[in-house]
């Protein structure tokens, strides 16, 4: 992943589960990395509203070039992302918390 481009995520349309996948490679599931990247998503209020704005919504499975970029906007590339939990393990792993 060090060298991993990722120049093709500013480039069109991609499957939700394309880009979770690209930002949460450490999962074993592609849907584990869908349902993390959506719990994130979820939890960041500014991040949400800016998505829902530009038509996210939580059956969403393609991302439009500017929902992407919004992301892209608040989180980095993936490759940063990677960076970032690589020297900050903790990050990585899954939060636990009771539903209720």
């Amino acid at each position: 992943m060090d060298n991993q481009s990722f120049d093709w995520l500013l480039h069109g349309c991609h499957a939700l589960s394309e880009v979770a996948v690209a930002y949460f490679p450490n999962y074993q599931y592609n849907c584990s990395a869908v349902k993390a990247f959506r719990r994130i998503i979820k939890e960041h209020a500014v991040l949400l509203n800016q998505l829902t704005e530009a038509g996210f919504t939580r059956h969403t499975t393609t991302l439009t070039p500017q929902q992407i970029a919004i992301i892209v906007r608040f989180w980095g590339t993936p490759a940063l992302v990677y960076e970032m939990i690589k020297k900050n393990s903790y990050l990585a792993v899954p939060k636990m918390g009771k539903k209720i």
